[in-house]
């Protein structure tokens, strides 16, 4: 059924436990934090996280092949660090699969950090962490939902659905069932080059929540995912090739909770695993180019414990231990080795691992009525870096505060850092149109930031403006160190590039009457190479976005209109700038207090571009339940 808005003058406290570790009003974080929650993933029909974060403040997708990678204030993907309830997933070195592979129906809210969270969360959270929290099952209800549509630019039409059942077979005994299954067809341009691979995704989870005593739950999750998808390309003989992949993705976690009101803590064992088998053939002969085969898994047991040790602190202390193995075909440690043959062709694999060990420890201490502070620091350590030290140190002064009128001030310097992957330090890849290998003499790269902002309420009004810079040394990037006798290039991954991203972030929401709310978000971005003063590609100068949102409570009606612009794209591609915006448009009518009709158009203008993966207007129709 639609989640209208809350009625009356009061707004009420988002909570996000993200940025601290611990369940926090914004209003009290210094950390620029974002909370998108239930009732706006059913606004926007959202079936996976890729869907949402189209209108996430300071978050672009960025374009790589045919998938979406996603970019927090200029951060590539790599430096961005994605969460279920906290724990990290057994994935591929680049995240652009990840997007899609996190479906919605089992979501209670996503919380978004910009800029560096290392001092809780260690590697890989430079530009920011994208943590997905689940639903937990707290009363008996169903719900369901289905959606079908189609492609105006070549006919492509496919199907997905999901669905959650709660249930609650004890006071103290909370059980959850989800799944998801997507259909979606391949967008092939007039040349027969694939623009959006077409893919087949099921996934079902379960969880479940025992409330051991007042104060203690042990949870347990169990999860399941499996995709097969292809895309269609050129090669360099003209002739096309097919690339077929399928994934599997196992994951599982034990989770012991404990809160009694003064103290709260949480202990976490979870284990997640994949496994990729990529084939590369001739599209029409079906003859074998090329194959991968990759695992990956990640266990670990991480911590923390949150107390008052003096009036005005609360303190939180933890740990972590992870270990992260990987075998498959595309690298070369020289561990291990092993030999795969398929079609007559022989491919070449090793192992490596890398065990990680941290304590952290954060005090957010209440100096007076009107001034927060947050201090953290973590010790990072592995058997294969250097011991890696981050801090942060954040403030939150309220200016201003007066029942409908607020104003505070918030500043933060924090320090972030990303160890190199597996793929970074030891891949050895051999394609039709390159060499590639890693580097096992990598350092990480590290990061300085700086975040000022003045936010604040009046009425019906909600506005922010900041400041954010940062300065990353030691980055990670591709250099060419030679040529085959065929005159492709071979490149190797090496520390070569230090960056400077600073920027602007403004916002303003308004919602003078409970049924009509309107948005407008704003980042000016300037990203650069340090060294050589040009502009880092494939990051906008400008990024707007708009929002449109009404409720006809008499009819039942919703109507979200969703504008997002990125202008002054410098493109890797063409080598130009680039601007382009889309606009999404989403209505839905109860037709009875049990079910819900769905329309909607994406790209509602019909903007289309090969490079930018813009496929013109797609509509759909869909069914959601509700028991």
């Amino acid at each position: 059924m639609p989640a209208y808005a809350e009625l009356g003058d009061v707004a009420l406290e988002t909570i996000s436990v993200t940025a601290t570790r611990t369940p926090t009003a914004l209003e009290r974080q210094p950390s620029a934090t974002q909370v998108i929650d239930r009732s706006q993933i059913e606004r926007l029909d959202a079936q996976r996280l890729t869907d949402v974060l189209k209108i996430a403040q300071g978050v672009t997708l960025q374009k790589r092949g045919t998938r979406d990678t996603v970019s927090i204030r200029g951060f590539t993907n790599e430096q961005t660090l994605i969460l279920i309830d906290g724990r990290r997933l057994a994935s591929e070195p680049s995240q652009k699969f990840e997007l899609d592979r996190i479906t919605l129906a089992n979501v209670e809210r996503i919380e978004i950090v910009r800029g560096p969270a290392s001092a809780l969360y260690g590697a890989d959270a430079l530009g920011g962490v994208i943590n997905v929290i689940t639903r937990r099952p707290e009363s008996n209800e169903v719900d369901w939902q289905v959606r079908c549509g189609r492609h105006e630019m070549d006919g492509g039409d496919g199907c997905d659905g999901g669905f959650h059942v709660s249930l609650m077979p004890l006071d103290t005994l909370g059980l959850s069932f989800s799944g998801t299954l997507i259909d979606q067809p391949a967008i092939d341009l007039d040349s027969g080059v694939t623009q959006i691979d077409a893919e087949r995704l099921q996934d079902m989870a379960f969880q479940a929540d025992w409330r051991i005593t007042p104060s203690l739950t042990l949870g347990v999750m169990l999860k399941y995912l499996a995709t097969d998808s292809y895309f269609d390309a050129l090669s360099g003989s003209g002739k096309f090739n097919r690339t077929d992949e399928e994934d599997e993705r196992t994951d599982t976690a034990l989770t012991l909770g404990y809160d009694d009101g003064d103290r709260a803590g949480e202990l976490q064992l979870y284990y997640s695993r994949l496994d990729k088998d990529r084939e590369m053939r001739l599209r029409d002969s079906r003859k074998l180019q090329e194959f991968d085969e990759i695992r990956v898994e990640k266990s670990a047991l991480d911590g923390h414990f949150t107390f008052s040790p003096l009036e005005g602190h609360r303190l939180t202390v933890g740990g972590e231990y992870r270990r992260e193995d990987f075998r498959g075909t595309t690298i070369d440690t020289g561990k291990s080795a092993y030999w795969v043959m398929r079609d007559g062709k022989t491919a070449t694999g090793s192992e490596a691992d890398i065990d990680y060990y941290a304590a952290f420890v954060q005090d957010q201490w209440q100096v007076s009525p009107r001034l927060d502070l947050v201090l953290g620091g973590r010790f990072d350590a592995s058997d294969t870096f250097d011991d890696q030290p981050t801090g942060k140190l954040g403030a939150v002064y309220r200016l201003f505060d007066a029942g409908p009128t607020q104003l505070r001030l918030k500043a933060q310097f924090a320090q972030g850092y990303r160890a190199p992957t597996v793929r970074d330090l030891y891949l050895n890849v051999t394609k039709s149109k390159f060499t590639r290998f890693g580097n096992p003499d990598l350092d990480p790269e590290h990061s300085n930031s700086f975040d000022l902002a003045l936010e604040g309420r009046r009425g019906a009004i909600d506005g922010r403006i900041g400041f954010f810079h940062s300065e990353v040394r030691d980055l990670i990037a591709e250099e060419t160190i030679g040529r085959r006798a065929d005159r492709k290039p071979i490149r190797r991954y090496a520390n070569i590039d230090e960056a400077r991203l600073q920027g602007l972030e403004a916002s303003l929401d308004w919602r003078g009457i409970p049924d009509l709310g309107l948005g407008l978000d704003y980042m000016y971005l300037d990203a650069r190479d340090e060294t050589t003063d040009a502009r880092l590609e494939d990051r906008p100068r400008h990024r707007i976005l708009a929002r449109f949102d009404y409720d006809y409570r008499p009819w039942g009606l919703q109507l979200t209109l969703n504008g997002n612009y990125n202008l002054d794209e410098l493109s890797s591609l063409s080598g130009e700038e680039e601007s382009y915006g889309t606009w999404d448009l989403h209505f839905s009518k109860t037709l009875n207090g049990e079910l819900d009709l769905k329309l909607g158009v994406e790209n509602l203008l019909d903007e289309r571009d090969d490079d930018l993966l813009l496929t013109g207007r797609y509509l759909y129709v869909g069914l959601n339940g509700y028991f």
